[in-house]
């Protein structure tokens, strides 16, 4: 029912009192005259008032007691003369006009607006009172048809109805038209846009009702989609698992079915997660983003599985069958589809990882577990199919396709003698391979060209920065032995003295120049397998660099140890010779790809093309001299103290501080730190192998070395300042058209070299970022060693 009823009989809240209108009694009973002094209250009056007492508790209610005047005022003169009290709001404010309106303030602390006639007129016959309440009528008939008249005068009947009225209770006095009804309801109009809030607010509620029933459906259909998505993601992964095995295998014929039939999951599982239910869970508050992640790597996945993985397949059915690697031979039809398909389907893998890459912050553990592989596997994916874009072209002709042979030399270089490139060619070994069967020969130590052979020439430049001083004046090991070409940081030009050497010692015409170290070695056996030393002991992808560069000399005969080192090395070329076909494949790239990140391996061919394919896959090597490519600073060491006791080096670049000039260069700030990180103990059992022996050297334990800063091309190194416990002279020089500051270093056990400098990229440069290549080290040490 409509309204506060305040109900009057036993055991209910009492009556809303009458407002006395004179000094009439206020027991008069209904249907007695209240008109005139000292009557009752009329029921005009009696109403108003009664919608007044109404309206001030709901004010209570909502907490505006106080805060607001209400229209008109119970008691005034105006009241009682049926006077329509004002309506609230910004229009009812107090005017400077209207008789009635100043009479009817003396008693009404709510303002009346004086601008309205009905203020200082009254309404007919005391029947009731218009304004902000409505019209509000009492005194109908005992059958509860109730009467009331609109604000245009006009009758209106009403139905009855008890909810249409508001029941207070009260013994109202009565004229010849009017008489209490048996309920004592007063029949009033909802205030002014009371029906139209009403309505609202209940069309708020369906529509939250609504929202809240589409989001619980939602959550169902989200629920179920999910499940879906899930069931075909671990379908898709059992395929492209089988996939994988086959292609290792070299099982082929399937491929294509396999391929579709991912591609189909894939599909539906795009379809699921671009529907409109996942778009609306997207929005979710924080957990949005774990939403849009599995959206996100779902089209990742359906743009590779159809743009690249079906091609591939369709092109891997025409190739030759057999595993990709067996008994030393590698299937070069078959490798050459895989290196093409990568190649044409460069694009939709860039693109994919691109997606990936980009998504946000996840909050759910599992989600942001698959989001780190996913990043980890699409970022080594796109590295493989940038080499495979960039080798596929040369790739027949370096594995020997057609017939041809093609001989390439093989240095294994040992970091703990450090040479710019990376170490001392402690043992070489020459691969031939034919139509893609591999031979390797016995790794051997390294040599020289003795008399009656000459040493090969090399330019002042060279001379000035590898061989003169420190009582190496006039003697070109450079050109010498076999063992020192590496000591300049330009890979092409020490594999052609390499090379070069090779041919004048023992015949061989070589086609091309590898380089690796033992770190790199300990990559790839930590992939297939280990091997062993001739007593027995293992080495593999733990501990391949300690064995080969610390163990040997420390725990063998000197006149074993080279011999042990070349044998260790050959048998770890065989291995992973021998087991490429049944090794992940992709592991075998993320291994190649971190060793040439890191400088451990190094390519070099006499083939233009070659030589170019190594360059972009960054294993070339070579010195930058092109001023307009990505600037790089090159950070180089050589060994002088013709020892092993560079396992020990600690050596660290970093880049402090950039700044653009205008004129399209960048200024860096770069500290290079070096230091000597044996302890007493180590000195003290120090084998006599592993100890310098130059001259120079003021302790057994000195480190001696040359630093090498290699400004970019078309720029420059300044500001150089040094500090630290060791010594270091700094020097200016030359070297292939690039600026070079380089300097004689002394350390003894526990002593560091600090060297701060400034690099200045070229203009031509176009602020592109600076690059570091830097000589590879035996260990990486921690930060706080």
């Amino acid at each position: 029912m409509a309204g506060n009823h305040f109900k009057n009989g036993d055991g209910e809240r009492p009556a809303v009192p009458p407002c006395s209108n004179g000094t009439g009694n206020a027991d008069v009973p209904s249907g007695s005259s209240q008109n005139g002094a000292g009557n009752r209250t009329s029921p005009g009056e009696t109403a108003m008032f009664a919608a007044l007492y109404e309206q001030s508790q709901k004010a209570k209610q909502a907490g505006r007691v106080g805060r607001q005047a209400f229209p008109g005022g119970a008691g005034s003169a105006a009241s009682s003369a049926g006077v329509r009290p004002a309506p609230t709001g910004g229009a009812n404010v107090a005017g400077s006009t209207g008789p009635a309106n100043n009479a009817h303030r003396a008693h009404n602390a709510g303002p009346v607006n004086s601008a309205n006639p009905a203020n200082s007129a009254s309404s007919a016959g005391d029947a009731g009172l218009t304004g902000n309440l409505g019209t509000i009528y009492t005194g109908a008939s005992e059958t509860g048809t109730f009467a009331r008249l609109n604000d245009d005068g006009a009758e209106f009947k009403g139905s009855g109805s008890k909810e249409d009225y508001y029941d207070f209770g009260l013994n109202y006095g009565g004229d010849s038209s009017t008489s209490p009804t048996s309920n004592g309801l007063v029949r009033h109009r909802h205030r002014k846009g009371e029906r139209k809030k009403r309505r609202v607010a209940a069309v708020v509620a369906v529509i939250v009702a609504v929202v809240l029933v589409a989001f619980g459906v939602s959550g169902f259909m989200l629920f179920n989609s999910a499940k879906t998505v899930k069931s075909q993601a671990k379908e898709t992964v059992e395929i492209v698992g089988g996939l994988k095995d086959k292609v290792t295998s070299g099982d082929f014929s399937t491929l294509p079915d396999d391929a579709k039939k991912i591609d189909e999951l894939c599909s539906s599982m795009k379809k699921e997660t671009s529907s409109p239910v996942w778009t609306m869970a997207s929005f979710i508050p924080v957990y949005g983003g774990d939403i849009n992640a599995a959206r996100t790597m779902v089209d990742a996945l359906s743009d590779v599985s159809s743009g690249a993985l079906v091609p591939m397949a369709d092109n891997l059915a025409q190739a030759t069958p057999g595993k990709l690697f067996q008994d030393g031979t590698i299937n070069v039809s078959a490798l050459q589809a895989v290196a093409d398909s990568l190649s044409d389907s460069s694009k939709a893998f860039k693109s994919a990882n691109k997606k990936v890459q980009g998504i946000g912050d996840t909050h759910i553990a599992q989600v942001t577990e698959l989001v780190d592989k996913a990043k980890d596997g699409f970022a080594t994916l796109d590295g493989v199919v940038d080499a495979a874009e960039k080798i596929a072209p040369v790739l027949p002709q370096m594995l020997g396709a057609n017939g041809q042979t093609r001989h390439y030399l093989v240095l294994a270089m040992s970091n703990v003698e450090i040479r710019a490139c990376g170490g001392f060619p402690g043992s070489r070994g020459v691969m031939s391979v034919t139509d893609g069967k591999l031979e390797l020969g016995d790794f051997v130590k390294v040599d020289m060209m003795k008399e009656p052979l000459s040493p090969l020439p090399i330019t002042d430049e060279e001379a000035n920065l590898f061989t003169t001083g420190w009582g190496l004046t006039g003697f070109n090991t450079l050109g010498y032995t076999m063992g020192d070409v590496t000591m300049t940081p330009d890979y092409p030009r020490a594999a052609q003295l390499a090379s070069d050497m090779q041919k004048a010692i023992v015949g061989d015409d070589i086609d091309g120049v590898f380089a690796v170290d033992p770190v790199f070695l300990q990559y790839m056996l930590g992939i297939v397998g280990g091997t062993q030393l001739p007593d027995g002991t293992v080495v593999d992808g733990s501990n391949a660099a300690k064995v080969l560069l610390h163990d040997i000399y420390w725990n063998y005969p000197v006149e074993e140890q080279d011999a042990i080192f070349a044998a260790v090395a050959g048998s770890a070329f065989n291995k992973i010779v021998d087991e490429l076909g049944s090794s992940d494949i992709t592991k075998i790239a993320g291994a190649i790809e971190k060793g040439a990140s890191e400088g451990r391996i190094l390519m070099y061919s006499r083939n233009d093309d070659e030589e170019k394919a190594a360059k972009a896959l960054g294993i070339s090597g070579a010195l930058q001299n092109d001023a307009s490519e990505a600037p790089i600073l090159g950070v180089f060491v050589n060994n002088y103290s013709y020892s092993k006791m560079d396992w020990f080096l600690d050596k660290r670049v970093t880049i402090d501080s950039s700044v653009e000039n205008a004129d399209g260069s960048t200024t860096y700030r770069v500290t290079t730190t070096l230091k000597n990180t044996m302890t007493p103990q180590e000195k003290a059992e120090m084998p006599g192998y592993f100890q310098g022996h130059n001259g120079i050297s003021q302790d057994i334990d000195d480190e001696v070395l040359r630093l090498y800063l290699y400004a970019p091309a078309g720029g420059s190194i300044s500001g150089i300042k040094t500090s630290g416990s060791g010594s270091i002279e700094m020097n200016e020089a030359t070297h292939d058209g690039l600026k070079v500051a380089w300097g004689g270093v002394h350390m003894l056990l526990g002593q560091d070299i600090k060297v701060e400098y400034t690099v200045t990229t070229s203009k031509d440069s176009g602020h592109k970022a600076l690059k570091v290549r830097t000589t590879p080290t035996a260990q990486t040490f921690e930060q706080d060693k």
